[in-house]
């Protein structure tokens, strides 16, 4: 490890981050985006991760970061989080324990300053790392549905084109008769299954604004859905004992909306075995996704990890 130098992510090496994540992740996000992103409602205006760097070149390598947030627990405290991101590695100084390294410092710095629960939503190629090397433990999977819609890609080639305001004006008017009242917050739909999971208060919602996202009430269904490379579906509220023929003009009002707006599919991803993962899991193929690693801090916390659950809101790009 001798080759390498350590330094915290702060402003001032920001733009590092930015290409590095441009190099390995192919993300072409700007710097501002990342400064909104890691602005969460307990970051205390604070970039929390960090980065190394090769010392004989100066080049940034790899990197581990993390959001600050707010979870219930299934008994209803109210507890400090900590969601894990961007952890990549280029590709020529894998298999090094830099991953490894950079999240133990997370893990103990935040440790140390009160957090109970960590937690990463992860790819396959991380969970071995997080479980094995970090003593995560592997809760849940989740799963996704895509549903394809035949319409022009107006989103995609206003991306494209760099004319993005233009999407933006017209998906606002699309979605302007969908849109909840103006002070409506959605509870997170897991607590009202007795799990536990992330606290989505107004806070959470006005964080979340760094991307093109709305809070909807049609068909008698809330929904939190997200305009950008096609219709993202975030969070549900469904009814209880919500009826199929409810559902289904719900899914077709959602077909509508993202036709209107020149997004050409509608996705979803849910924790298998939710409410929305059995209606959808009855119409359209199931296919599996990330899996869910937590771990817990302290004794007390470890009895709720298999109780916790997490949705495509709570992705740190929703």
């Amino acid at each position: 490890m001798d080759q390498y130098e350590y330094k915290k992510i702060d402003d001032s090496n920001l733009s590092d981050l930015v290409y590095l994540l441009r190099i390995v992740a192919k993300k072409r996000l700007s710097v501002d985006y990342y400064r909104k992103k890691y602005n969460t409602p307990r970051s205390g205006g604070q970039y929390h991760g960090w980065l190394a760097y090769e010392k004989n070149t100066g080049q940034v390598v790899s990197v581990a970061a993390a959001l600050p947030l707010w979870a219930i627990l299934p008994d209803k405290k109210l507890v400090p989080v900590i969601q894990m991101i961007e952890t990549f590695t280029r590709s020529e100084h894998r298999g090094r324990g830099l991953m490894t390294l950079l999240v133990k410092k997370i893990l103990e710095e935040h440790q140390n300053t009160g957090t109970r629960l960590f937690f990463g939503l992860l790819n396959q190629n991380n969970v071995h790392g997080f479980v094995h090397k970090l003593g995560f433990t592997q809760t849940h999977n989740m799963e996704y549905f895509s549903l394809e819609i035949g319409t022009f890609p107006l989103e995609a080639v206003c991306r494209r084109c760099r004319i993005s305001g233009l999407f933006r004006w017209w998906a606002n008017r699309v979605i302007a008769p969908y849109l909840a009242p103006a002070d409506f917050v959605l509870e997170n739909s897991v607590l009202g299954l007795g799990y536990g999971g992330l606290l989505h208060d107004q806070s959470f919602f006005a964080y979340k604004s760094f991307s093109f996202n709305r809070l909807c009430r049609f068909s008698g269904i809330d929904a939190w859905l997200k305009f950008e490379s096609g219709l993202l579906v975030g969070d549900v509220v469904l009814p209880e004992l919500c009826p199929d023929t409810q559902f289904d003009e719900w899914v077709l009002t959602l077909q509508k909306i993202a036709g209107q707006m020149g997004l050409r599919r509608i996705f979803f991803q849910t924790w298998s075995g939710s409410p929305l993962s059995q209606k959808l899991s009855a119409r359209f193929q199931t296919n599996p996704s990330w899996s869910v690693c937590c771990l817990a801090s302290d004794a007390e916390i470890e009895p709720f990890l298999e109780k916790m659950r997490f949705g495509f809101g709570d992705f740190e790009t929703f």
